[in-house]
């Protein structure tokens, strides 16, 4: 619909500079399943008619001062959702997989609607196929998901980060964990042993970064809604209290993206089912306008660098 997604147009010709993808899959949830209906419930808030203004600006460092309008400056287009709400963990991984492959090879940059966070890791690997480079991951999560299996399961939203590190597609020292004040104490040594770096604020995700980028070609940031405090996302299936203001949220997802190497992003654990006044998915339609807006900004800070 062209109201979503605050009212970003197709392209008129070639690839978007983003992409939307639903992946609506929950299977993996270990208490309370309905993430699967995030992704519909993310595309109505971000409608006209809920947000009441579509008028969303940017600041692109404009050489006359400029502020445009988010639809100025990119295009999008919504790709629907996967067929997946109800095939086994296994078959999902398959095809999460199979269609980000088909996909990486465009140069536009991606944003997946989950689902719960099992959908990284299927979505990291089909990346890497499709793309092969050296890729950095931002983990934006209350938890570590970093369990050797779960239940005695190996694919859980709570074994993401584990497949993602065991699997070989992203060295650990090349992953950034914002938060994790819910992981357990082991979980959270174990990953700095292995060399990733935990971070608890922009200052800190600013130096992680500047390290970061020296050694990867493109970067991969995933949001799990949990990592905000619950006043905000009552409608998670992990809620945690405490964690960062969604105004430091946005500014460090900025950070990542004057990066210039964003790729790829995710956000998940959006919970329609628990989410009772709303909230959740309005604080939701929020972090998507932020990396939309990363998006642009980064998309103005290559085309300058292009024309020095």
């Amino acid at each position: 619909m062209p109201t979503r997604f605050f009212g970003i147009p197709e392209p008129q010709e070639g690839d978007p500079d983003v992409a939307v993808l639903g992946v609506p899959y929950d299977l993996t949830s270990s208490y309370a399943p309905g993430c699967r209906f995030g992704p519909d419930a993310l595309r109505r808030a971000t409608t006209s008619e809920r947000s009441h203004s579509q008028a969303v600006y940017v600041d692109c460092g404009m050489s006359d001062g400029r502020q445009p309008m988010l639809s100025e400056c990119i295009t999008l287009e919504d790709l629907g959702d996967l067929e997946i709400d109800l095939r086994p963990p296994q078959a999902a991984l398959i095809d999460i997989s199979d269609a980000m492959y088909r996909l990486a090879p465009h140069g536009t940059g991606y944003l997946l609607v989950g689902g719960d966070h099992f959908v990284t890791y299927p979505a990291l690997r089909g990346l890497r196929r499709g793309h092969p480079a050296e890729y950095g991951l931002v983990w934006f999560d209350a938890h570590a998901d970093f369990y050797p299996d779960y239940g005695g399961v190996k694919l859980s939203h709570a074994t993401t980060l584990r497949r993602i590190i065991e699997d070989g597609l992203i060295d650990p020292h090349n992953i950034v964990a914002v938060d994790l004040r819910a992981a357990l104490r082991e979980q959270a040594m174990e990953l700095e042993r292995l060399g990733a770096q935990i971070v608890s604020d922009q200052v800190g995700l600013e130096e992680a970064l500047g390290s970061l980028v020296t050694r990867i070609d493109a970067l991969y940031v995933t949001v799990d809604l949990d990592v905000l405090s619950p006043e905000l996302v009552p409608g998670v299936s992990h809620p945690e209290g405490g964690g960062p203001s969604l105004e430091s949220l946005f500014r460090m997802l900025h950070s990542c993206f004057r990066t210039g190497m964003v790729r790829a992003t995710d956000i998940v654990e959006l919970n329609p089912l628990l989410d009772g006044s709303g909230l959740t998915r309005i604080t939701a339609r929020d972090v998507v306008r932020s990396i939309l807006s990363g998006f642009a900004l980064q998309k103005a800070f290559k085309e300058r660098q292009q024309s020095a």
